[in-house]
């Protein structure tokens, strides 16, 4: 039997929707994350902890190893709770959405929610191909999910919602568009004699040892002001692959900052702790409920 939260490693759905919950009552927090504990079941809704819940999991340090000072990104915006949504049905996403912000109102309140879906099926609205150098098949639980000790089973999400610049992208050249992610859009090939920013060269998980690698779950988003871009969602067994890559794409060490930021910009980050699963509902056993 699966111990972890299987909509973390199995295929995206076409249409998905993530909710950010703040905590708003700490004195019905536990009775809270009973009822989620019963109605998330890891597959078709995938749950993650953060901030100030994640102060009542005090055992979870792995948690508390991460810190940015960037004005390109900042960490202090995260939410409390998310939830993330996985159905090709948008009615019955919305329903879900519904009864999981009523269910929680005694603790939580919702801040905002955001649609995304399925581009070209694996696209970025930018019109590169996301996730290629994603693990694939059997190598994939062992990137994102915890294997042993006290947090068996559980997951390190980090997810962002990032701004794509849509008269930047429409109005410049496919060569300067290919410079910056350092592929082609036409088949996805790396290309030659790319400049230092290309964003395959910051992130390449090769570049660190060990190597940084993540499984990507990432959507294309957009609202009904014609704003749109990637919800960026990597899962790792901790920070470590996450942090390494964005310190390299903000050009901390180096100065050197990645292409990506021509046409994106970060909007909100969220470190979150997904629990694993036991007997079906999330395992709340390192909940300190004093």
């Amino acid at each position: 039997m699966n111990k972890y939260q299987t909509g973390i490693i199995e295929d995206n759905a076409s249409s998905e929707m993530f909710l950010f919950f703040n905590l708003t009552n700490a004195t019905k927090l536990v009775d809270s994350l009973k009822v989620l504990a019963t109605v998330v079941d890891g597959s078709s809704a995938v749950a993650g902890f953060g901030n100030q819940v994640m102060q009542h999991f005090p055992q979870v340090t792995e948690y508390k190893q991460y810190q940015f000072n960037s004005p390109l990104m900042s960490d202090e915006a995260g939410c409390d709770l998310v939830i993330w949504l996985k159905n090709d049905d948008k009615g019955k996403l919305f329903h879900q959405a519904i009864k999981l912000k009523n269910l929680l109102a005694d603790a939580f309140a919702l801040h905002k929610t955001v649609s995304s879906y399925a581009y070209r099926k694996n696209f970025d609205l930018s019109d590169f191909e996301d996730g290629i150098e994603n693990p694939q098949g059997d190598a994939m639980q062992p990137v994102a999910i915890v294997a042993d000790g006290e947090l068996t089973g559980s997951s390190f999400w980090v997810l962002q919602q990032w701004a794509h610049d849509f008269n930047w992208l429409n109005s410049n050249s496919q060569a300067s568009k290919e410079a910056c992610i350092g592929r082609s859009m036409d088949d996805s090939h790396q290309l030659d004699n790319l400049p230092d920013s290309a964003h395959v060269k910051k992130a390449a998980k090769e570049n660190f040892t060990p190597e940084a690698e993540l499984l990507r779950k990432s959507m294309p988003w957009s609202d009904d002001e014609l704003n749109g871009g990637l919800m960026f969602s990597a899962f790792g067994h901790s920070f470590r692959a996450f942090n390494l890559q964005m310190t390299s794409m903000l050009g901390t060490e180096d100065g050197v900052v990645d292409g990506v930021f021509n046409f994106s910009k970060i909007l909100n980050t969220n470190y979150l702790w997904c629990p694993p699963i036991v007997d079906g509902r999330l395992d709340l056993s390192l909940l300190d409920a004093k």
